[in-house]
């Protein structure tokens, strides 16, 4: 993960990350450049996608508290120990702790109504893994995500209750 400074030395991103941080930033009226920089704010842990598809200044990039009202979101307890300084260090391999682990995933990254990139869907897991395929297809072979037969776009999948496997006991 790249150092918060280092990824705020560009102006461009500066500028782009003020934005956020003012709540002033409109991914739509955005240039097609700032999807490079946004991602390089992405993994370097400074800007984060609410699950409504906002984009939001991290207030733990800087080693500040979370916010009050972060613990709805929070990971459950048993995933923590597969995250390292905030990435996921090791992919689960048991099917049913893989598929809770990423549905908590895409819940917290995309915004259930709104179609992604490919390439929106790479940044958003670069910032918690390096293999951005390896999550796009098990997200995808799990019915997380759904993939338009073209591949041009993801959306998340609305699951109805807890999904097959997630809570169930050893």
């Amino acid at each position: 993960m790249e150092q918060p400074l280092t990824v705020l030395a560009d102006q461009e991103r500066l500028r782009l990350y003020a934005l956020v941080v003012l709540g002033e930033y409109d991914e739509r009226a955005g240039r097609p450049a700032d999807r490079g920089h946004l991602g390089r704010l992405i993994r370097a842990g400074l800007v984060r996608r609410r699950t409504d598809g906002t984009l939001v200044a991290d207030s733990l990039a800087f080693g500040g508290e979370p916010p009050s009202g972060s613990a709805p979101g929070a990971l459950p307890r048993h995933l923590t120990g597969f995250f390292t300084q905030g990435r996921l260090a090791v992919i689960p391999v048991r099917p049913s702790v893989r598929r809770e682990l990423l549905a908590h995933l895409t819940r917290s990254l995309f915004a259930q109504e709104r179609p992604y990139s490919e390439r929106e869907v790479n940044d958003a897991f670069g910032a918690f893994h390096d293999d951005t395929a390896a999550l796009r297809r098990y997200c995808v072979a799990d019915g997380l995500l759904v993939r338009e037969e073209d591949g041009s776009t993801y959306r998340r999948v609305i699951l109805q209750g807890p999904a097959p496997g997630i809570g169930a006991g050893p």
